[in-house]
């Protein structure tokens, strides 16, 4: 019988490092085929998890396995809307929208999909490279929104929600077509996805539970669904008389700039989690190579050299989870406004 595991035990720190930065490109394509032999150090990963589980009988587990049946129709949709609705205020015109498990074929490669959203061609020609790249990323950003707010945005979470926007990334890494570094795209893209996805987190929401119970959505449909989104936020703004300024420093800020303020307060949280998984990462590795070396070593310095790295790690993670409650918390009160 197979031992099922994640992708987070069977892919090295480097890697893991790497796809959370620059996104599950065509650099990682061989490991949704189940090739992990392009690295050597997921490779020796892989080694060591069969010996410390006694088997060599590995399955990878269904992405977000613990997500039951409606939930993960639910998650399906909000990535989809995400796309619909960030690409709506961008400029790109929705011909349909579907939540239904279908291949897609992205950069010539063929993905699995739970849903797509179609945009009138000529609209996305038109866009500026910025908003297309923001449009591509809407989909895991809100994902990871949805996660957050059920306390289930961790590090494994994320990977496998980069691993189910791996047919996004393909199409992005297209467009880009090595003028840019993707790094620095995608680091771009999400901050203004954010900011879009915080201003219109209702839409996407409203639109994610139409197309639940439609199963598809036409251009009228996702704009229709919008526009009765957006007007009953403004009429529970005006009665519950919520102010449409408030005082910063003692300047006042209008609504607007108060919600781009939180917009990019989640794109830095965004950047300061990417920061602390590497120092994590960083430190874990030299934690183990130091571990091999020192180990047994009676000279204070050894022992002391090991001490701050745990300690280094604990505050890394705990700084991680201090962010991501800070995220959360700006993203929920966001969504209020």
């Amino acid at each position: 019988m197979s031992t099922q595991v994640r992708l987070v035990d069977v892919i090295c720190n480097d890697c893991q490092v790497d796809i959370v930065k620059d996104g599950w490109g065509q650099r990682f394509l061989p490991l949704i085929e189940r090739d992990f032999s392009q690295c050597n150090r997921c490779a020796e990963i892989i080694n060591a998890t069969c010996q410390q589980l006694g088997t060599s009988d590995l399955t990878l587990a269904k992405p977000l396995s613990f997500l039951p049946e409606p939930d993960r129709r639910e998650f399906a949709a909000v990535h989809e809307a995400a796309h619909a609705v960030v690409g709506e205020h961008l400029g790109m015109v929705v011909e349909s929208l579907t939540v239904e498990k279908h291949d897609s074929v992205a950069a010539g490669h063929t993905v699995p999909a739970a849903g797509a959203v179609e945009f009138d061609f000529e609209s996305l020609r038109a866009s500026k490279l910025a908003d297309y790249a923001a449009m591509c990323v809407a989909g895991m950003q809100a994902n990871q929104r949805w996660l957050a707010a059920r306390g289930q945005d961790t590090h494994p979470n994320r990977l496998e929600v980069a691993a189910g926007g791996n047919g996004d990334i393909l199409s992005l890494e297209t467009a880009v077509d090595g003028r840019l570094p993707m790094r620095q795209v995608l680091r771009d893209a999400r901050s203004l996805a954010d900011s879009v996805i915080t201003d219109h987190w209702g839409q996407i929401t409203s639109v994610a539970r139409a197309v639940l119970v439609n199963g598809r959505l036409d251009r009228d449909q996702v704009r229709d669904v919008m526009h009765q989104s957006r007007t009953r936020t403004t009429a529970t703004q005006q009665d519950t008389g919520q102010p449409a300024t408030t005082t910063i420093g003692g300047e006042a800020m209008g609504i607007d700039e108060i919600r781009g303020c939180l917009g990019q307060a989640s794109g830095d949280c965004n950047d300061l989690r990417g920061l602390l998984a590497e120092l994590y990462d960083r430190a874990h590795g030299m934690f183990e190579r130091l571990g091999g070396v020192l180990a047994g070593a009676e000279a204070p310095e050894a022992s002391e050299a090991l001490g701050a790295l745990g300690m280094l790690l604990e505050h890394a993670s705990s700084a991680a989870e201090c962010v991501g409650i800070t995220q959360s918390a700006v993203e929920v009160y966001g969504g209020r406004l």
